[in-house]
């Protein structure tokens, strides 16, 4: 398989340290990873960790440029596909709404064709009509979905909301990455 550009959003929950174990795993199967962190995200882990397992500079400000005065917006359209792992309530708020007032949002919103995204949350905020409407809506926009899976939760019992494995959502991107390119 051709080596692909990814952009890897990184929404801000406690299951950011299961993005840097897929930024890790998407990086050894040849691709180049692009990490892309919202303000939220940096709370929990720190763009070096994806920068170490990526060799690529994290984009942690939708403001920024790259070293050739790239915008984060063009950086993330010249991509071949975008995964937003974790993908907070909010974030899939501000994507639904089409906002772009972090690095992940704006991103969204250039994503190309192939976009993927991996729900995280608590199961009382999972089965929220308006969280529900907001994933239909992006399902309705072409974004694949992954998960969550029923799994034990930061508030200590188990219920829907987990993300998936990031050994499960390599899979599933290998999977549809490898199907779009004999359509291609």
């Amino acid at each position: 398989m051709k080596a692909k550009k990814i952009v890897l959003g990184v929404g801000g929950g406690i299951a950011c340290y299961k993005a840097v174990m897929l930024a890790s795993q998407l990086t050894q199967k040849g691709f180049e990873v692009i990490p892309f962190l919202t303000p939220a995200a940096q709370s929990f882990v720190q763009a070096l960790s994806f920068e170490g397992v990526t060799q690529k500079h994290a984009v942690v400000d939708h403001l920024q440029v790259d070293e050739r005065g790239v915008s984060v917006s063009l950086l993330a359209a010249e991509a071949d596909a975008m995964v937003i792992a974790p993908a907070t309530a909010d974030l899939i708020g501000k994507m639904a709404a089409g906002m772009g007032n972090d690095p992940v949002s704006l991103a969204a919103l250039v994503a190309p064709d192939l976009r993927f995204f991996c729900p995280a949350m608590n199961d009382r905020m999972w089965k929220n009509p308006f969280v529900q409407r907001n994933v239909e809506a992006l399902e309705k926009a072409n974004w694949r979905r992954i998960g969550p899976e029923n799994g034990h939760l930061a508030e200590g019992y188990s219920a829907p909301g987990r993300m998936a494995e990031p050994d499960r959502i390599l899979a599933s991107i290998l999977e549809i990455l490898h199907s779009h390119s004999e359509d291609s």
